[in-house]
């Protein structure tokens, strides 16, 4: 039983076709429809979702068709716009309270005071933990570094029996893996799983190293309104290639060739 308050959409009938409501946070939903752009009205809205005491009274969702947007109730000038891939970690945390509009501007703000500008470094190569580099063609899993590592560390955890050593090392441990949980079919990259690694590959064409799996190109599809990144057996194009770029205290982030658009 979902005992959280369901959180109220308001549509435009333009967009309904692509909501693709798949996530357990928005099945708990109430969507209400309206015809176009010109009959938005935050504050009406904002009305409705007060006369509905069963819902969530603190956020509503005003969905377009591309992005989503989540409106403070109490003042509609409070917007957070988000992408459809966001929507997943997003929507979750303002429906159980731990995260606001607010704290999420936040959190948008702190991210971009922390980033280097985005230069591209000539002669690039990935290297593994050892700072070895790893050759065109080699397998290799991208592991995620948990914060809570170094809690970890020292502890013993639960590892399951009848596990060979490869199996083991792989264990309690966040990787780099691919999803398609989107409608449109697409395989998505960049999602955490645990004990449950993806092979990776790189191949360099012209100095410009590429990141493949299972044959296929990570890209950024510029017309794709989710901003998300794909996979396609055809070389990027210079518009489409992903760029990894390193913050100011070590984290890595994502962006669209020689450019400030983050992708997710």
């Amino acid at each position: 039983m979902n005992e959280q308050k369901p959180i109220h959409y308001f549509v435009c009938s333009k967009g309904s076709d692509s909501l693709g409501l798949t996530n357990a946070t928005e099945d708990n939903t109430i969507v209400e429809y309206f015809d176009s752009e010109e009959d938005e009205d935050l504050a009406k809205f904002a009305e409705i979702v007060k006369t509905k005491p069963n819902c969530n009274q603190k956020h509503f969702i005003v969905y377009r068709g591309d992005d989503y947007c989540a409106v403070e109730t109490d003042n509609v000038q409070n917007i957070y716009v988000f992408s459809s891939i966001l929507r997943y970690q997003v929507l979750p945390k303002l429906v159980a309270g731990t995260e606001t509009i607010d704290t999420l501007i936040d959190g948008d703000r702190n991210l971009e005071n922390k980033l280097a500008k985005p230069d591209r470094q000539p002669g690039f190569k990935l290297r593994d933990s050892s700072g070895e580099i790893i050759p065109d063609g080699i397998k290799f899993a991208l592991q995620i570094l948990r914060d809570r590592e170094e809690e970890l560390d020292g502890e013993d955890e639960d590892e399951p029996e009848g596990l060979s050593k490869e199996e083991l090392f792989y264990c309690n441990k966040d990787w780099v893996g691919v999803n398609s949980y989107m409608d449109d079919g697409k395989d998505y990259f960049l999602c955490a799983q645990e004990s449950n690694y993806v092979s990776f590959e790189c191949e360099t064409i012209d100095d410009i190293v590429y990141l493949k799996h299972d044959g296929g190109y990570f890209y950024f599809d510029i017309d794709n309104k989710s901003s998300g990144i794909f996979i396609g057996k055809a070389v990027p194009t210079k518009e489409q290639r992903v760029q990894i770029h390193y913050t100011n205290d070590g984290d890595i982030c994502l962006t669209a060739w020689g450019g400030r658009v983050y992708v997710a």
